[in-house]
């Protein structure tokens, strides 16, 4: 139906009654239609052509319906560049809120971010049920989030112990049921038993002791106060740009991470040993802040290992596979074990060490730097019939600094170079004329001052008398 988009109530009524929905709910589909359409061609051409699941795309109308039509347009530019093809729904989204976190910096208001507080919803009273949400700044709720998962996996490392054992006394045992189960309670319901039970108190199990890093990374303009681009927390959930800048401030070391300006790919580094560089950690939880396998989505910062694509070989490392990024991935310890029995196969068939030589989308950078790391992609046999195919993380940031820091160069080159020809050019004028020239801007310039003070004007009867120091005459 053709038609304003900002009086579409006779549409919305026709489309309420068609699919039976409520005219608000039509309002909002003949938006996200129009949105689609006209504001969104490049991934609306993707969706005609397959490449672009409906549930991605829908998913794309609700993030981007508080946005602008330019930065809807931004966002829709740049969400047609990516490999639509392969990528997975929990990467999408995460791309996603780190693009429109980037588009909207500065520009959308933002609730207090030093907020904090716990609300109840009695959502399900008839089942007995409820929620209990906890708000707070990213930091420290990611925080209280690590101490829950590291209590819910040292105690079920102490309930599996005790069952193996015999124990009578199994520790959190909440239902007393373990014995009759015969295996230790879910993470998630020890999560649950640690919170409200014990408020992080694990006794008789004492508290592990483990360090714990939060990997906030923070693009450079950013620091400088350039750009409002967000920092990223563990390469998933962006960070305001002035929080950033102060957890940085308060930061003694800071670690250099080098990517593609043009793709966002993280550049390699090496190592010649089994073990992995502290950068090549550093850098496999960017590419992989998820499990590597397909399809899973639980965070490698915790219960996760670097592993080898192609086994390295303890006794003669030249006939295995080398220790480099390009052979090392992160995988949780359930698809780390299913991979060691076999059942899971990744291959990488090519090397970033080979970087390809091709033209940069979107003019993002300069001809004279063709050279382009894309990210690594591994390919997947699963129990040696499915195959699939996965791209590590890129730092979606890149492109849009490269474009910004590239402008500004432009910019700077060509101030430079007016500079120079005008300098030129008055160097070839007469030393006289240039004199002149100075001399008048200058008396242009200077304020006009009175070198005298100003003395009341005399009154006409001032003249009729005689000067004070004349004698009068005989």
């Amino acid at each position: 139906t053709e038609g304003c988009i900002d009086s579409a109530d006779i549409t919305a009524v026709k489309v309420a009654v068609g699919l039976r929905v409520s005219t608000h709910r039509a309002e909002c589909l003949v938006r996200d239609a129009h949105r689609a359409v006209r504001l969104m061609p490049a991934t609306f051409t993707v969706l005609l052509a397959g490449d672009l699941p409906e549930e991605f795309h829908q998913h794309l109308l609700r993030k981007v319906r508080a946005l602008t039509e330019e930065q809807t347009r931004v966002v829709d530019e740049h969400v047609a560049s990516w490999d639509l093809a392969s990528i997975s729904r929990d990467q999408f989204g995460r791309h996603l809120n780190t693009l429109v976190a980037m588009v909207t910096a500065g520009t959308v208001p933002t609730p207090p971010r030093m907020q904090r507080r716990i609300d109840l919803d009695v959502h399900g009273p008839a089942a007995g049920l409820a929620t209990l949400s906890v708000t707070g700044p990213i930091l420290e709720i990611k925080d209280l989030a690590h101490r829950l998962d590291t209590c819910a996996h040292t105690l079920q490392a102490a309930q599996r112990h005790a069952l193996d054992h015999g124990d009578e006394e199994i520790p959190f045992d909440l239902d007393g049921t373990l014995h009759t189960l015969g295996r230790p309670l879910s993470l998630a319901a020890l999560r649950y038993a640690v919170l409200t039970h014990s408020l992080l108190d694990m006794d008789p199990v004492p508290a592990p002791k483990t360090s714990y890093t939060l990997l906030v990374t923070v693009p450079a303009l950013t620091l400088l106060g350039v750009s409002n681009a967000p920092g990223m927390l563990e390469g998933m959930i962006p960070v305001p740009a002035d929080q950033a800048r102060a957890l940085a401030a308060g930061q003694a070391v800071w670690q250099r991470i080098l990517t593609d300006p043009t793709t966002g790919a993280y550049l390699p580094v090496a190592a010649e040993t089994y073990t992995p560089t502290k950068q090549m950690r550093l850098q496999l939880r960017l590419r992989h802040p998820v499990c590597a396998a397909p399809g899973c989505t639980r965070p490698t910062v915790l219960a996760a290992e670097d592993d080898h694509i192609e086994e390295y070989h303890h006794a003669q490392p030249a006939l295995g596979g080398p220790t480099t990024l390009d052979n090392l991935h992160r995988l949780c310890w359930l698809h780390h074990q299913i991979k060691t029995d076999g059942h899971i196969d990744p291959e990488r068939p090519t090397t970033s060490d080979d970087p390809e030589i091709t033209p940069p989308p979107l003019g993002l950078i300069p001809e004279h730097h063709p050279t382009v790391f894309p990210p690594l992609e591994t390919q997947w046999v699963i129990d040696a019939e499915i195959r699939a195919r996965t791209r590590e993380d890129t730092d979606l940031l890149t492109p849009f600094l490269a474009r910004a820091l590239d402008h500004a160069w432009t910019t700077h080159l060509r101030a430079h170079d007016d500079a120079l020809r005008t300098a030129t050019t008055e160097a070839a004028r007469p030393r006289h004329d240039r004199i002149i020239e100075q001399r008048q801007q200058i008396h242009t310039r200077r304020p006009r001052t009175r070198r005298h003070p100003k003395y009341p004007h005399p009154s006409p009867e001032h003249y009729n008398n005689p000067p004070p120091f004349c004698a009068p005459l005989c």
